[in-house]
Parts: C-alpha cells; sequence; structure tokens
C-alpha cells in the first residue's frame, strides 16, 4: 500500500468513525467545500470561495455561462493538486449542473465530477 501524499480530516457525514482522509478523496472534498462557500463568507479571507449561488439566479445567458465557467476554472486553478481538462455547464429544472473533468497532478488521473446548484424556491419567498 502506498503512502498518502496528502492527508486531512473530514467531518461531513462521519458517522462517528474515523475522519481522516487522504490524497484524492481530500481533494475532491477541499474543492467542494470551496464552491459552499460564498465569497466573503471566510473569515480573515474575504476573496475566498465563489459567486456561483449569485449567478445561478440570473437568466443563463451566454455571458452567464461564462462568468460561471470561469468561476469554476478560478477555484481549480487556485489548488495546485488538480488541473482542469474541461468544465461545463448545463441548466436543469431548478437549477445548475457544472461538470468538471480534473487531472490530479500527482497521479496523471483524470476524474469527471458533478455539482448541482439548485435555485431557492421563489415561491417560499
Amino acid at each position: 500500500m502506498a503512502l498518502a501524499v496528502y492527508r486531512g480530516f473530514n467531518t461531513i457525514n462521519n458517522n462517528f468513525g474515523g475522519s481522516k482522509i487522504t490524497d484524492t478523496e481530500l481533494i475532491k472534498r477541499d474543492l467542494l467545500n470551496h464552491f459552499a462557500i460564498r465569497k466573503g463568507e471566510k473569515l480573515m479571507n474575504g476573496e475566498f470561495g465563489t459567486s456561483l449561488r449569485d449567478l445561478i439566479m440570473d437568466p443563463l445567458t451566454d455571458e452567464t455561462k461564462d462568468l460561471v465557467i470561469q468561476e469554476v476554472d478560478t477555484v481549480i486553478q487556485s489548488d495546485p493538486r488538480i488541473v482542469s481538462d474541461g468544465i461545463t455547464l448545463d441548466e436543469f429544472e431548478n437549477g445548475l449542473q457544472i461538470e468538471m473533468a480534473i487531472r490530479y497532478v500527482t497521479t496523471n488521473e483524470v476524474e469527471t465530477l458533478q455539482i448541482l446548484f439548485d435555485r431557492p424556491d421563489r415561491e417560499a419567498e
């Protein structure tokens, strides 16, 4: 068994088991955490995070698509452990689906991740 290159902790869906995660699982969790934080929410680092939750409320014009893809690419580029191999964007009934192919730098392995961003229910407002 190879030694882990990256080591970290995860408390999401933990069920009181071990919280240590390594390598690709850690990178994926860090990436998803980055997408879950809105810009300005992280203490002492107001530029961290994304504006994606704000952009999903805009009509999906070519300009909005470009902004979303640019935000996703910026997040991927901010992590030196991965490289983008392509980003696609699709609209679905309740929001946006972002599909990104990422290449892990240490293993050269490519994985496709999908993230759904749901629009808030407008009737509940």
